[in-house]
């Protein structure tokens, strides 16, 4: 079924879900352990498909995967072949594509099957699928110990729509069935860059923020510059001071972040006139490991207070040398420096404006929900859309840099935030890798997910998830965006992701190897449930 990320059409795999459920005697017997979870203020509707084998005890193991993938326009012409795996097969032999080396090297071996969403993460999710069947059957006609829920999450490839609803459907089935939650496995595709007998099991991901630099300048005509500001030579005062500066990276033992990037840079024009524009927008990803929000936030204020310091600094000298060319004397520029988080602006457009700032704030925020859904404007536009009217109801209009978050925001997790928990987890994991070793000669690494996944929202801790912080400075907070964290916090567990090997993952070579689909992936995740349970 193929389910491009963001769109309604994430809803097809319901069908699919359905007739799994129901294909199933133990759910058809028993449909109160199976269901739809409506995701709340979603754009498109859509849901989360669950399922719950139900044992002695309370002991549970969550097993989730992601259903969207990502666009199939790389691969051309055989765009409409690349979710059936043999088609695809064909025209790739016949030369349809021309493939890299490796590529062409495991097509020609048979031992790979290729096509978007192959390997992220479909395959992953057919072995849980096949493995809770499994479970479920044994469960229909014989004692069984422990509980199994089954949870498959949209929207993973664009905002985590369905990672964020994830505690949400997880809290209601544990008040539902008194579940005690042990553990997270997901199976997103996994890389053996280590060497071909070293797959890694990510027991921690990286954490990811979105930073909002937004720059009002002064208005001018371009032909009287020293009477206005450019906001954009503050922001490229700013992006040259942040963009890959190493007080980003982050370190957790073998794995390092990679410093901070601007993705986005824009000015405030919709059309071309003589005027300087009144303001400028960036936007930087953040990729952290220990750094809590708060910590990164004051390493950008820090710099975006140089940067202000510098823009006034320069335009001064330049002012200062255009009225000796003049032969003229005059004073200093008005400007001073001035760096605020949103929070700080919000609470003084509160103050300046009180309820008709609150009242346009309800208005925009019903237009803003809207356009984003019907994709007439992106998150960070609606985003840059929310600091201009916040910064419309303050009295003071002097330029200013406001730093705030865009969505989406990612928490890191690692089994080692859990206190005594992460003993226990770390021993599971390591009869795991003992099992890999002595079935498969396999030597399985710990490691760190570096990319995002929905297992960010399986574990919490309060230290680097600054809630209050985040709430008041993530803007399309509430009815667009939001993150559960008070029920993360009540169904927080360990993680890991035991997924098979796949390779070219976003590509038109996009492949996942036979071996661990049919194989050892599916003999790894039920060692380990079994064990988890037991």
């Amino acid at each position: 079924v193929y389910t491009p990320t963001g769109t309604a059409r994430e809803r097809d795999i319901e069908a699919f879900y359905l007739k799994y459920f129901e294909s199933i005697p133990y759910f058809r017997n028993r449909r109160e352990q199976m269901g739809f979870f409506p995701i709340p203020n979603d754009p498109f509707g859509r849901t989360i498909p669950w399922c719950a084998v139900r044992g002695s005890g309370n002991k549970t193991v969550v097993l989730l995967h992601h259903n969207d993938v990502v666009d199939t326009d790389d691969y051309g012409t055989l765009r409409d072949v690349a979710t059936s795996p043999d088609d695809l097969a064909r025209a790739f032999a016949s030369g349809g594509m021309k493939l890299d080396e490796d590529a062409a090297r495991d097509l020609e071996s048979g031992d790979w099957i290729f096509g978007r969403g192959v390997g992220d993460m479909k395959s992953g999710a057919s072995i849980q699928m096949a493995l809770v069947e499994k479970y479920a059957n044994t469960a229909e006609n014989a004692d069984f110990k422990g509980n199994i829920v089954l949870i498959g999450l949209p929207d993973e490839e664009n905002l985590s729509a369905g990672g964020r609803g994830a505690p949400l459907v997880l809290k209601k089935l544990k008040e539902m069935f008194e579940f005690e939650y042990l553990y997270a496995i997901n199976s997103e595709p996994t890389d053996r860059t280590l060497g071909p007998d070293k797959p890694k099991l990510y027991t921690s991901s990286i954490g990811k923020a979105l930073p909002l630099i937004y720059a009002r300048g002064a208005l001018s005509h371009s032909g009287r510059v020293y009477e206005g500001l450019n906001p954009i030579n503050i922001m490229a005062h700013i992006v040259r001071r942040l963009d890959i500066n190493p007080d980003f990276i982050d370190s957790s033992g073998i794995v390092t972040s990679a410093p901070a990037a601007f993705l986005y840079m824009k000015d405030g024009k919709n059309i071309y006139d003589a005027s300087l524009p009144i303001s400028a927008t960036g936007v930087m990803n953040v990729m952290f490991l220990k750094k809590s929000v708060s910590d990164i936030i004051d390493i950008i204020r820090k710099n975006c207070e140089s940067a202000f310091d510098e823009t006034i600094a320069d335009a001064q000298g330049s002012y200062d040398e255009y009225n000796r060319i003049m032969g003229v004397s005059r004073g200093k520029l008005p400007w001073r420096t001035s760096v605020k988080l949103y929070s700080e602006i919000h609470a003084e457009a509160e103050r300046d404006s009180g309820d008709e700032f609150r009242n346009a704030m309800t208005r925009l925020s019903a237009e803003l929900k809207a356009r984003t859904a019907s994709g007439e404007m992106n998150q960070i536009e609606a985003s840059r859309t929310v600091v201009e009217t916040t910064l419309l109801h303050r009295n003071d209009r002097s330029p200013v840099v406001v730093i705030a978050l865009a969505p989406p925001y990612y928490p890191v997790v690692d089994n080692s935030m859990l206190g005594r928990r992460a003993e226990w987890a770390d021993t599971i994991l390591d009869d795991v890798i003992a099992f890999a070793g002595e079935k498969f000669s396999d030597h399985h690494i710990k490691h760190c997910l570096v990319g995002m996944s929905d297992l960010s929202y399986m574990l919490h801790n309060p230290r680097v998830n600054d809630v209050d912080y985040i709430k008041e400075n993530m803007l399309l907070w509430g009815d667009i965006y939001s993150i559960p964290f008070e029920e993360l916090a009540e169904i927080s567990m360990p993680i890991v992701n035991i997924g098979p090997w796949s390779k070219g993952i976003h590509t038109f070579a996009e492949r996942a190897w036979t071996e661990d689909i049919f194989n050892r992936t599916p003999r790894l995740l039920e060692f380990a449930i079994n064990r988890i349970i037991s």
